[in-house]
């Protein structure tokens, strides 16, 4: 028996070795090696009984991608002063591992849960959304931010025009 890229242990006890032996027959061996210090990194160690070889293999996991795919908030038009707005749903795609959602302006929920203005994290396939409160002003827009992972869109609710004024300026009669 000989090992080539790790070391093999008979009867997988805790005592591994790489220098060459021999086994006796049905008797249980397991190989390990430490794995790659890079990201997408395989290793191999190959097992040599008798002349039969088979190579155990472990690969690192990929780089950690924090950067989500973009993500589009609609705007809002033509809607009542001081109202709470709720955007559309987005969806959080295109990272592998947890990343920083941040806001300025409102709120966001996280898979309908809470609404919260604190710096906090979000994973994969999550969904979002983001509220504000309406100007009190007509035809006045509000924006709220999101950041996830570096990529941002802004929410913008923009409250409806200020009804005609039908009210004529004051007129005097001579007399």
């Amino acid at each position: 028996i000989s090992v080539s890229g790790g070391t093999y242990s008979k009867g997988c006890t805790a005592t591994y070795i790489s220098s060459a032996s021999t086994v006796t027959n049905g008797q249980t061996v397991c190989v390990r090696h430490m794995s790659a210090d890079m990201y997408s990194t395989e290793r191999n160690t190959t097992l040599t009984i008798g002349g039969v070889s088979d190579t155990f293999t472990s690969r690192t996991r990929p780089r950690p991608d924090t950067t989500p795919d973009a993500f589009a908030f609609t705007p809002e038009t033509g809607v009542p002063l001081s109202s709470v707005r709720t955007s559309n749903t987005v969806s959080i795609t295109g990272i592998n591992a947890a990343t920083q959602i941040s806001v300025v302006g409102g709120s966001y929920s996280i898979n309908g849960g809470g609404y919260t203005s604190s710096v906090g994290g979000v994973s994969n396939n999550d969904t979002v959304t983001v509220r504000h409160t309406s100007s009190a002003s007509f035809n006045t827009a509000v924006n709220t931010t999101l950041t996830v992972g570096g990529v941002v869109d802004t929410f913008t609710s923009t409250t409806l025009a200020a009804p005609p004024d039908t009210t004529p300026d004051q007129f005097t009669f001579a007399d």
